[in-house]
C-alpha cells in the first residue's frame, strides 16, 4: 500500500511538472515564432535588392552570409516546433496494440539512418498485446533507438573499431511488459549530473538538442502506467521500461 501510494504521488508530481513545462513551452514557442517571419522577409528583400549590384567576389560572400542566416533560422524553427510539440502533447487514445509490430516498424525505419549499426531484437512470445496509444508508443521507440544510434556515432568519432550494436528485448511477463535497450555508445559515465536529470525538459547533452525528446518520452511512458530507468554500463548504456498491466 505504501509503495502504491508513493508511485501515485510520483506520477502526480510528474504530471504537474509536465503541465507547468508545457505552459512554458507554449509561451516560448509563441515569443520565438513572432520575429521569424519579418527576419525571413528582410533576408529575401536584401537578396533580391543587392545580389545583382555586387561584384562577383562580394556576391558570393553575400550569398554565403545569407545562407548562414537562413540555416540559423531553420534551427530556430526546429526549436519552435519541438516546443510546440511538447506543449500540445495530446492525451493517449488507448486501444489494444501488438508492441512487437510497433517495435519492428521502428527498427526497420531507424536502421536506415546508419546501416553500419546492428540492431537486434529478442522477445519471449509471438504477440505482446498492450492497451496503448500506437502513435505515442511508436514515438517512444523511435526516440530511444535514435538516441542509441547517435550515441554510437558519437563514440565512433572518437574511437575507431568499436562494436556498433543495439540489442532490444521486449518481453511479456505475468504482471508487466519489459522493454530493455542496450547499446554500445558513449553511455552516461561522463554526465556531470544525476542520470535522472536527463528526463527533465530542456536538459540535454547534445550540441543542438533541446532536451525535450526524452521528457516527452517520459510523459508518454508515465501516461501508460510505466517507468523508465537509465543505467550506464562498461560498454555503453541500458534503458529499461516497465509497463504495468
Amino acid at each position: 500500500m505504501i509503495e502504491r501510494l508513493k508511485n501515485q504521488q510520483d506520477k502526480l508530481i510528474i504530471n504537474e511538472r509536465h503541465e507547468a513545462w508545457g505552459n512554458l513551452a507554449r509561451k516560448m514557442a509563441h515569443e520565438i515564432k513572432n520575429p521569424l517571419t519579418p527576419i525571413q522577409l528582410t533576408i529575401d528583400r536584401l537578396k533580391n535588392k543587392y545580389s545583382n549590384q555586387l561584384e562577383d567576389t562580394d556576391k558570393e560572400n553575400f550569398k554565403d552570409n545569407l545562407k548562414i542566416i537562413n540555416n540559423q533560422i531553420k534551427q530556430i524553427e526546429k526549436l519552435v516546433n519541438e516546443f510546440s510539440d511538447f506543449a500540445r502533447m495530446p492525451k493517449p487514445t488507448f486501444k489494444n496494440n501488438d508492441l512487437l509490430i510497433i517495435m519492428n516498424e521502428s527498427i526497420n525505419l531507424m536502421s536506415e539512418l546508419d546501416k553500419s549499426i546492428n540492431i537486434s531484437m529478442k522477445n519471449n512470445v509471438e504477440k505482446i498485446i498492450f492497451n496503448s496509444d500506437r502513435e505515442q508508443l511508436g514515438r517512444v521507440f523511435l526516440n530511444l533507438i535514435k538516441n542509441s544510434i547517435e550515441s554510437i556515432q558519437e563514440k565512433s568519432e572518437k574511437t575507431s573499431n568499436i562494436h556498433k550494436n543495439i540489442a532490444i528485448e521486449l518481453n511479456d511477463n505475468d504482471n508487466h511488459i519489459s522493454l530493455i535497450i542496450n547499446d554500445t555508445g558513449v553511455g552516461f559515465k561522463n554526465l556531470s549530473t544525476n542520470v535522472k536529470d536527463i528526463l527533465n525538459p530542456y536538459f540535454t547533452t547534445k550540441k543542438k538538442g533541446t532536451g525535450l525528446g526524452l521528457s516527452i518520452v517520459n510523459k508518454i511512458i508515465n501516461d501508460h502506467s510505466g517507468d523508465i530507468k537509465f543505467t550506464s554500463k562498461d560498454e555503453g548504456a541500458e534503458v529499461k521500461i516497465i509497463f504495468k498491466k
